[in-house]
């Protein structure tokens, strides 16, 4: 006679009784397993709390405390230009004292070995240049659209008349592409993507990610209720694109500092044809990207999971 019986939620069919050795010990095995995986959850979270706690108290400390100097005059524009440029270090050092804390010396080492040069696939390769292939059609569509060439010599002057503007202007891209993508790509993702799917996990992440940019809207981007939608859905498609560049790379950064660069630098000369064009050139490329390669890698490769402990047991 075949009898059911529930387990932790789960059930089973067995010819035993259900008090029988056999259905005891496969008892105990689905309830060590549901057990495990919440134990797994709860986990992760403690994790990314902490990660996130660090980032943002980081950056959101250096970002209002130059606004607030700033608005005292105590600083002028241009240095509050500069120093905005620190506020990058927020993610990376929440990435590496997150890591000694959880796995040791060990695990920075790990952390550093994903810092090495790294040249990806040649489909990898055209996605990550793929902000200078968007903004060359950007130049082309601005000549129609103006009847003349876009002047980079204005923007030169402009930007680019001595050293010292040209450190202000160049430094912030360089932090921001770097310091960020240790933190987001280089710790972040793979803890999330050991849990859920890429596409779970990059929604995650465009969360915390736009939150952590709150303080700039204070004194470095235009705020309304249709720039922050804007702003929004902008760091959800370029996190697609992202997860894309950093799965299909097998975790290693350079691939995802090298676009994330290139997005800030090519959307720096025009901010309204060019943006628009490299705009909707990324939300063609993370609608190929979904469409593609589906929602549980988003990539060429299986999605990379928390590399800090090679065994440690995953689900989707």
């Amino acid at each position: 006679m075949l009898r059911i019986k529930f387990c932790a939620g789960r059930q089973f069919s067995a010819s035993k009784s259900a008090s029988s050795p056999s259905a005891k010990t496969l008892c105990g095995i689905l309830g060590k397993t549901t057990r495990t995986q919440t134990e797994m959850t709860k986990d992760l979270n403690k994790k990314v709390i902490l990660y996130s706690s660090i980032a943002f108290g980081i950056t959101w400390t250096i970002a209002f405390g130059i606004y607030w100097l700033f608005r005292d005059k105590s600083i002028n524009d241009s240095q509050l230009n500069f120093f905005h440029s620190f506020a990058a270090i927020g993610p990376t050092i929440a990435a590496f004292v997150t890591t000694y804390l959880y796995y040791g010396k060990q695990g920075i080492r790990k952390l550093f070995a994903k810092l090495k040069f790294h040249i990806p696939n040649n489909q990898t390769v055209l996605l990550t240049i793929s902000p200078l292939l968007f903004f060359t059609i950007g130049l082309l569509i601005f000549k129609i659209m103006k009847a003349d060439y876009y002047n980079f010599v204005t923007f030169a002057k402009l930007n680019w008349s001595s050293i010292n503007p040209f450190i202000i202007w160049l430094l912030p891209l360089l932090t921001y592409s770097i310091f960020e993508e240790i933190g987001w790509r280089g710790f972040l993702l793979p803890h999330l993507q050991s849990q859920y799917s890429a596409w779970k996990s990059t929604i995650f992440l465009t969360l915390i990610w736009a939150i952590w940019h709150l303080p700039f809207f204070f004194y470095r981007f235009d705020f309304s209720i249709g720039i922050g939608v804007g702003f929004f859905f902008g760091i959800f498609v370029g996190s697609v694109i992202l997860t894309y560049i950093y799965n299909s790379s097998k975790g290693f950064l350079f691939p995802a500092m090298a676009f994330h660069f290139l997005n800030n630098l090519c959307s720096e000369f025009d901010k309204e044809i060019i943006v628009v064009v490299l705009s909707t050139g990324f939300i063609l490329v993370a609608i190929y990207v979904y469409k593609k390669f589906g929602i549980e890698n988003l990539s060429l490769t299986d999605r990379q999971r928390n590399y800090f402990i090679s065994d440690e047991k995953t689900t989707a």
